[in-house]
């Protein structure tokens, strides 16, 4: 069949121009009308390659020959010309220019602690992937039609594959995206704790790892406690609390608490002792122990305090009815106390109205209140002597006090990614450096160095990481919407030294 090529030959292709022509052979020119006389290739020199007429080839060069092989080698657009030139001259900037244009970045800088400059970008991928390939100069005339560049190859690997996540990915190392449940150096997973048979749809609403135990207990909003073999890493049981919502589960010492509608109930599996302590009607969404009690947040906004536990007690009790602080208008998020020295005793509470209160202690009053972010407080955690939150807004907010005569803390320091901040932890590593943890609503979970907030890793999930835990020797633990439980390790022993996150 005739080619209709008498007058295609005479035309630019529009789309060529524009740098996204996927037609392989085109029917127009790719390149400029050239003058008379110039010969227009009507097939590549090589005999296997099909017949592709109307192509206009640059003679290349030896370099852009070793680049790829010679029937992928096309002319760059103009667009594509100045994409590579931009990218080219932006490389070859000066160091000092860079950290100039770094420093005019910079937030403000408060008594050497808090971040002196804006977080860097999130750590390359780990992965063991294909080499990857040069970049092109601008004064190469050929590239390959998907280019392969360290640029292009990490922006890609820097997301998980979801069909590798749920066992379906055929493109092996073709693919583009990771194939891994975490990036970054530094830290390793050691297991993925899930109950065979479980239908993976209860979110993991808490973790608890007791002092001396050998088992890891994990909760689900199902209702459901399960506790784990350390050592084998199977099911040693489980507990069920009927058809209540599991809001929370924490663990101190040889307790586990666990948070259900209307109360609270606490297992002492090394005495064991159990107790069902009942509240204000709501689902308790937040527990902390610390002071010899237990604090429970109420979706009514009341905390409500069990006094009246010792460790040396053989059948501790608590006083009931508890006692209450009121404040908050909307349902408690989250809880932390803290303490610094004996005169130092704080409870911070975070709301669904965007508030944290701080309360004292000792007088169980509210001394401040914070107007903290525009939307929902999902976690709080103390820093040697700054407090930390995260919030559905999509930012993690540092606090403490401006002025070393006043108890008043005010904000520092505010990070912001494009998610919702759902869970902070943290925890030492071996050279006593504190190092955050934050779960956000894309399935993953940053690992940041304090105080600069520079990303040094990524973990990935499924679905959303709803629980956090730091445990002994570097290990700690995420746990997510899908109901699977998994378990991390540093990879140096974290010491005990330096500022500690809680």
């Amino acid at each position: 069949m005739p080619m209709k090529s008498s007058r295609s030959r005479s035309i630019v292709c529009h789309y060529w121009k524009q740098g996204r022509c996927n037609r392989n052979p085109c029917r127009f020119v790719h390149g400029d009308l050239q003058p008379a006389g110039t010969k227009v290739v009507e097939s590549l020199p090589s005999s296997s390659n099909s017949h592709r007429p109307n192509v206009y080839r640059a003679p290349q060069t030896q370099k852009s020959q070793a680049l790829v092989p010679g029937d992928l080698r096309r002319k760059l657009s103009p667009l594509e010309e100045d994409r590579v030139s931009k990218r080219t001259k932006s490389s070859q900037l000066p160091a000092a220019a860079t950290q100039m244009s770094q420093r005019k970045q910079c937030s403000s800088y408060v008594d050497g602690v808090l971040p002196s400059q804006s977080p860097s970008k999130p750590a390359s991928a780990n992965t063991t992937s294909s080499p990857k390939q040069p970049d092109a100069e601008v004064d190469d005339v050929a590239v390959a039609v998907v280019p392969t560049t360290s640029e292009h190859y990490e922006e890609k690997k820097a997301a998980c594959c979801q069909d590798w996540m749920s066992g379906n990915c055929g493109r092996g190392e073709s693919c583009q995206f990771l194939h891994s449940w975490c990036r970054g150096d530094g830290f390793s997973m050691l297991a993925r704790l899930i109950e065979e048979g479980h239908d993976g749809e209860k979110s993991i609403s808490g973790i608890g790892f007791p002092a001396g135990s050998d088992k890891l207990y994990s909760a689900t909003s199902g209702g459901v406690v399960r506790a784990w073999d350390c050592h084998t890493g199977l099911l040693a049981g489980t507990a069920n609390v009927g058809d209540h919502k599991i809001g929370c589960l924490i663990s101190d010492e040889d307790w586990v608490f666990v948070g259900f509608p209307n109360g609270v109930k606490a297992w002492n599996f090394k005495l064991g002792v159990y107790h069902d302590l009942t509240g204000p009607k709501g689902q308790v969404n937040a527990l902390e122990f610390g002071l010899d009690a237990l604090y429970a947040g109420f979706e009514d906004g009341a905390i409500s305090i069990w006094k009246g536990f010792t460790d040396q007690q053989a059948n501790p009790q608590f006083q009931q009815p508890a006692t209450y602080l009121r404040g908050h208008g909307s349902a408690v998020t989250c809880l932390r106390a803290t303490i610094n020295g004996e005169l130092y005793r704080r409870l911070y509470s975070g709301s669904v109205d965007g508030t944290i209160k701080v309360w004292d202690l000792y007088t169980e009053e509210c001394i401040q209140t914070l107007k903290a972010h525009d939307g929902a407080v999902t976690s709080v955690i103390c820093w040697n002597t700054f407090l930390l939150s995260c919030s559905m807004d999509k930012k993690v907010k540092f606090w403490g006090c401006t002025e070393d005569d006043s108890d008043d803390i005010s904000l520092l320091y505010t990070h912001e990614e494009e998610s919702a901040a759902l869970a902070l932890g943290g925890m030492n590593d071996s050279a006593g450096k504190p190092i955050l943890f934050c779960s956000w609503s894309n399935c993953s979970v940053g690992l940041y160095e304090l105080p600069t907030l520079k990303e040094f890793g990524r973990i990935y999930s499924q679905k959303e990481v709803s629980a956090i835990r730091n445990g002994p020797e570097g290990l700690f633990f995420t746990g997510d919407a899908s109901g699977v439980v998994s378990v991390w390790k540093l990879l140096a022993e974290v010491s005990s030294s330096g500022a500690k996150v809680l």
